[in-house]
């Protein structure tokens, strides 16, 4: 027997196909291709759920990468923040500060720390840059206007601190930093480590 393709007669069913006898005589069967459709809708089924969980994927990806937007830092935060020794890890009382990070890319800082005596420490001036997806780089600098005995024991000159913030929310971050003290001719005279914790202040 020798087989030959015909067009299919949609009005009734599937998979017509012409089988020639070699005597030469033509007979049309009909074949209804039930397994070959059920192969079909399983792959057409698999196929679209693929496409579905790969489109919702792609819809969390995006939602995660706009949840924290690349200007998150701009507004006011009131940090929590703990000094210590780099080296041997000795923590100093913890303190609250003020940070506002503006819009342009500048900064004002104010803190309430005791280790400054009354009118010894300016309010801090500076920049932060953002560096990465809900990271951002914040340095700035404050005036140390007289001298104190401590601790710790500080000279009239500068205060600079220079922090990484990693953001954990759109309305919380934390921070690891390093201070360091200059005095006036800029010859360091103190340094030291920090870690923060920040939330938008409301």
């Amino acid at each position: 027997m020798v087989v030959r393709h015909g067009r299919a007669d949609s009005g009734r069913g599937l998979g017509q196909f012409y089988f020639y006898h070699l005597t030469g005589d033509w007979e049309m069967m009909m074949m209804t291709g039930r397994r070959s459709f059920l192969r079909a809708s399983l792959v057409a089924a698999g196929l679209g759920l693929m496409m579905s969980i790969g489109a919702a994927t792609t819809a969390a990806a995006a939602s995660n990468d706009n949840s924290i937007p690349a200007k998150a830092l701009v507004g006011t935060w009131r940090v929590a923040i703990t000094t210590f020794n780099c080296s041997t890890k000795v923590e100093n009382p913890p303190f609250d500060s003020l940070l506002t990070f503006h819009d342009d890319g500048t900064m004002l800082e104010e803190t309430s720390s005791l280790q400054f005596a009354a009118g010894q420490r300016t309010n801090g001036h500076g920049f932060w840059e953002r560096m990465g997806k809900g990271a951002y780089r914040a340095v700035f600098e404050a005036f140390i206007m007289f001298p104190t005995a401590g601790p710790p024991p500080l000279q009239r000159g500068r205060q600079r601190v220079d922090q990484g913030i990693t953001m954990t929310s759109r309305d919380s971050f934390t921070s690891d930093a390093s201070v360091t003290f200059f005095n006036a001719s800029g010859t360091v005279l103190l340094s030291g480590c920090a870690r923060a914790s920040g939330v938008r202040f409301e």
